[in-house]
C-alpha cells in the first residue's frame, strides 16, 4: 500500500512571502481527501508542489518514505498524476489522446505507445491522482457522474486528493478533508467533523445551514442561507 507524507511543507514563489507553512498530513491509497478554502489561497500551489512542480522552500513530501526531490522525474510521474482545472491544446486530440498523454513516463523518447498503453489509458488507473477542482465548469449531471467515477476509482485502490468549492461534495465522495486558510490547513479530519457552520462561514464568509437527509441516501447536506438574515 503506497502512503504519501507531507510534513511541515512550506512554500514561496519569491522566498519572502510565504503562500503556505507548517501543512502536515498524511494518506494512503484507497482514501480520498479534499481541502476546502477561499480563492486564491494556495490549493492549486499545493497540489503542485506534491508533484515537485513547485519545490518547496521548506519541509518534505515522501511517497512510501522516499522524499520525492530524491525520485527520478519519470518515476515519480509514474507514481502520482495531477489533472489541472484546465488545459489549452492547440491540436484537436481525442479525449484517449489525451489520456494517452499520461503513458509518457513509461516510455523511451523513441517508443511508439503499445497495445498495453491504449488499454491502460482506457483503465485510467493510478495510485495517487490529484485533482484540481474537477468539477468546474460542468453542469450538476457532469459533476455527480464525476463523483460516481472518483469513488469507483477509491475501491481501485486509487489515493486523491481533490479541491473544490462545493462542500456538499465532502459529504459525497471523501474520507477526509483540509480546511485551509491564512496559509495553513486549520483543521483536518473527517467530513462530517470538518464541514461544520463555523468552518465554512470563516472560510468562505457566509451562513449555511448543515441537515441531516434521510432518503434514498443518508448524508448531510449543506445549504447556503440568504445573507439578509
Amino acid at each position: 500500500m503506497s502512503t504519501l507524507t507531507v510534513e511541515n511543507a512550506c512554500f514561496s514563489y519569491d522566498g519572502k512571502t510565504e503562500i503556505f507553512s507548517g501543512l502536515s498530513f498524511s494518506m494512503e491509497n484507497k482514501e480520498v481527501l479534499c481541502i476546502l478554502g477561499p480563492n486564491g489561497i494556495g490549493k492549486t500551489t499545493l497540489l503542485k508542489s506534491l508533484m515537485n512542480l513547485h519545490p518547496l522552500k521548506s519541509g518534505v513530501i515522501r511517497v512510501d518514505g522516499t522524499d520525492i526531490r530524491h525520485m527520478p522525474r519519470r518515476e515519480l510521474a509514474r507514481t502520482i498524476s495531477f489533472i489541472p482545472q484546465a488545459v489549452q491544446f492547440t491540436f484537436p486530440y481525442k479525449v484517449l489522446d489525451v489520456v494517452l498523454m499520461g503513458r509518457t513516463p513509461h516510455l523511451n523518447s523513441m517508443a511508439r505507445p503499445s497495445e498495453e498503453d491504449y488499454q491502460e489509458s482506457i483503465d485510467a488507473i493510478r495510485r495517487f491522482l490529484l485533482l484540481d477542482e474537477p468539477t468546474n465548469h460542468l453542469d450538476y449531471g457532469k459533476q455527480m457522474q464525476t463523483l460516481d467515477i472518483i469513488r469507483a476509482m477509491k475501491e481501485q485502490n486509487v489515493g486523491m486528493i481533490m479541491t473544490t468549492h462545493n462542500p456538499d461534495h465532502t459529504f459525497i465522495a471523501c474520507d477526509k478533508v483540509a480546511i485551509m486558510n491564512h496559509g495553513a490547513f486549520t483543521t483536518v479530519g473527517p467530513p462530517n467533523e470538518v464541514v461544520t457552520k463555523k468552518n465554512l462561514r470563516e472560510i468562505y464568509g457566509i451562513d449555511v445551514d448543515i441537515i441531516d437527509y434521510h432518503g434514498s441516501v443518508e448524508r448531510k447536506v449543506c445549504i447556503p442561507l440568504p445573507g439578509d438574515r
